[in-house]
């Protein structure tokens, strides 16, 4: 049986979990991810958890913060003046909004940490970033990558 590994393409059934005192509770529902093993198109932990990992096969992981949504990036934390808001924006602590980078066009989600007289404090984080978080994910398909020869690098191997 075909082992995963990297270059591979896979579909996953993952779901998210997250630690509250004895037990785990899912964060969302399950979710279908496809990518190619080692690429950074999911988490990492995720992405080199397949490693070796069969069709079918289940696996249950602790990821830390590096491993996930990443660390707390200080620089995504900014102290935006009031009047780049609109009035109409109710602001309030806790409040997820759309952010347009000034010299770069680039939306972003942040999310309001702070209210000041004249400025707000926004984190543009992912929400999980900084946190340990426990995965549930399941193997559901694996296509090997094609070799330029129209062989797999699997098959190549298993041909020396």
């Amino acid at each position: 049986m075909s082992r995963a590994q990297l270059g591979d393409h896979v579909r996953v059934q993952y779901l998210g979990l997250k630690p509250h005192g004895g037990a785990a509770e899912a964060t969302h529902g399950r979710q279908v991810l496809e990518f190619t093993v080692g690429s950074k198109e999911v988490m990492p932990g995720i992405s080199m958890g397949v490693v070796g990992m069969t069709e079918g096969e289940q696996k249950r992981m602790t990821l830390q913060p590096k491993d996930a949504y990443g660390l707390v990036r200080r620089d995504l934390i900014k102290e935006v003046s009031r009047a780049r808001f609109r009035r109409t924006v109710n602001l309030c602590v806790g409040r997820w909004l759309t952010a347009t980078g000034v010299r770069t066009g680039r939306k972003r989600r942040v999310r309001v940490l702070e209210l000041k007289p004249d400025t707000v404090i926004i984190d543009g984080n992912h929400p999980q970033a900084g946190e340990v978080v426990e995965v549930e994910f399941q193997l559901i398909s694996l296509q090997a990558l094609p070799a330029g020869n129209g062989k797999t690098h699997r098959d190549a191997r298993e041909n020396k």
